[in-house]
């Protein structure tokens, strides 16, 4: 590794820092608007890892400016370059391979794509790396190296030697458009029976360590989808669960850079489309007992099963020494974090809302569950929160249970015969089937009519909301505390129990959890 390298990649990861603290100290709406679109502009202009985390930043942002800020900022080589690197690469003149190549491209964190046809009249897309984007990324992970152990970092123990390592492997595939290529066949292979998912064909004697040409598949994007009619968009959303479901759960081999650009859509009739899924560069895979262990505790979950959450988690690597102070918390923890899985009704991802309510259970001891994870989980939470974000642009509720059910269901029984590791210490603490299902309200009124109400039990987490005015205001009267009778719920892990009573002239009231 050449010094200057991590010298010029450090200078421009501190012009970042500089720049991300003008955001932090912004006074104004005016202010804070500047200071974000110059970062996420100096974060395209970097390329490499800043431009990774760019499209992070921008993939759910709901300023469609912001994105394409970065996408501007991302500038392409000239024409010229990119034909003297694949003549390079091939050895011979780009010309004699190909028919032509469009001089415009789309750019991305560390290569372009050109259009264009081969000679024997196959259109094609050819991606090819920037140069010098290798030495770059490694600078970077070294200065990740570098960097002093402070905040959050030190205070809960996160293990950044593995998060490093765990980058580097995943960057070190992504330089290797080799690699990249035998992913995306891999995946091609893996992808039916689902009927209406396209994955490229990669040209691959074609294929270079720097260039890697496909056939040409095209769609339209996000933006398009989002002004599409609500049936449409929900057609859309179920090709997308289908994809990561089928892909995740049954074969642990899953696209992991879910950034929009990378998927797209075609129309065939008004409410049939076909989903296009691009750039194999970094897929997640886990192991047969890892994707079998997120089924067991998902059916686990739904099943309300007598089962400890310390050893599921311990089966998905998680440090069971460092859960022991989670433990009372763990069932609803798990009941948050896997909630579409488990509601039976479409579901609207802008409804879960799991870091705050993440935060409500458990304030800052989320920080010592995130580091009792494996490093590796991260690559997990990127591709389950780029789906999430996509389904949140597309503003519609979809049948989790269902199309999980409908296309998964034939696994179920080799998931729920899974051995869990056997974890040592106190194995008595909460279960799942020890989490509430319902919140009941029972009203008597004064003229003596009765009003039964039941509720899933996740409504406990706005107590306030399910009232009506008149009765918050006899609440208010009381001198009831809605607010710490939620966060006792939340710390309490919603075990059943009565929330509250109330007495006035108008009604005889009962709140619980059972």
């Amino acid at each position: 590794m050449k010094f200057g390298a991590i010298f010029r990649r450090g200078a421009n990861l501190l012009k970042l820092g500089l720049a991300t603290r003008k955001l932090r100290k912004s006074t104004s709406e005016d202010q804070r608007h500047w200071a974000q679109h110059y970062l996420i502009e100096l974060l395209g202009q970097s390329r490499g890892l800043p431009a990774k985390i760019g499209q992070f930043i921008t993939m759910d942002a709901d300023d469609r400016a912001l994105r394409e800020s970065l996408n501007n900022s991302l500038e392409p080589l000239p024409f010229e370059e990119v034909a003297e690197l694949i003549s390079n690469a091939y050895g011979k003149p780009w010309d004699t391979i190909f028919k032509k190549l469009d001089k415009s491209c789309k750019t991305a964190s560390l290569g372009q794509v050109h259009f264009g046809k081969l000679k024997d009249g196959t259109e094609v897309a050819v991606k090819v790396q920037y140069p010098e984007i290798a030495t770059a990324v490694e600078a970077e992970m070294n200065l990740m190296g570098w960097l002093p152990k402070v905040g959050p970092v030190a205070k809960w123990g996160f293990k950044m030697d593995g998060y490093r390592d765990a980058f580097w492997h995943n960057f070190s595939e992504e330089l290797d458009y080799r690699i990249e290529a035998g992913h995306q066949e891999n995946y091609r292979q893996k992808i039916p029976p689902l009927e209406r998912i396209v994955v490229p064909e990669v040209i691959s004697d074609l294929t270079q360590p720097t260039v890697l040409v496909q056939k040409r598949e095209e769609g339209f994007g996000l933006d398009k989808a989002e002004t599409m009619m609500p049936e449409q968009k929900q057609a859309m959303g179920r090709l997308l669960l289908q994809h990561y479901f089928h892909m995740l759960f049954r074969h642990g081999f899953v696209h992991a850079d879910p950034q929009p650009a990378n998927f797209a859509f075609r129309q065939y009739k008004k409410d049939y489309f076909v989903l296009v899924i691009y750039d194999f560069g970094s897929v997640l895979e886990i192991s047969d007992d890892v994707r079998l262990a997120l089924l067991r505790i998902i059916l686990a979950l739904r099943d309300r099963e007598h089962l400890d959450p310390v050893t599921c988690l311990a089966a998905l690597g998680f440090d069971p020494e460092k859960l022991k102070d989670l433990r009372p918390t763990l069932p609803a923890l798990m009941s948050v974090l896997f909630e579409p899985f488990l509601i039976e009704a479409p579901y609207h991802v802008k409804d879960w809302r799991m870091s705050e309510r993440f935060d409500q259970i458990v304030g800052d001891m989320k920080w010592w569950f995130r580091s009792s994870a494996p490093p590796q989980l991260i690559f997990l939470m990127r591709t389950l929160h780029g789906l999430t974000t996509m389904l949140r642009r597309l503003d519609v509720p979809l049948p989790w249970q269902f199309t999980m059910d409908k296309i998964l269901s034939d696994i179920y029984p080799q998931a729920r015969a899974l051995t869990l590791p056997q974890v040592e210490g106190d194995s008595q603490g909460p279960a799942f089937d020890s989490i509430a299902r319902y919140l009941k309200v029972q009203v008597v009124k004064s003229n003596g009519n009765k009003v039964s109400l039941t509720m899933p039990a996740r409504c406990a987490d706005d107590i306030e909301g399910v009232m009506d005015d008149p009765v918050k205001e006899s609440i208010r009267k009381q001198d009831i505390d809605l607010i710490a009778i939620q966060d006792k719920a939340r710390k309490s892990g919603f075990v059943p129990q009565v929330l509250f009573e109330l007495h006035d002239e108008e009604r005889d009231m009962k709140v619980w959890l059972e």
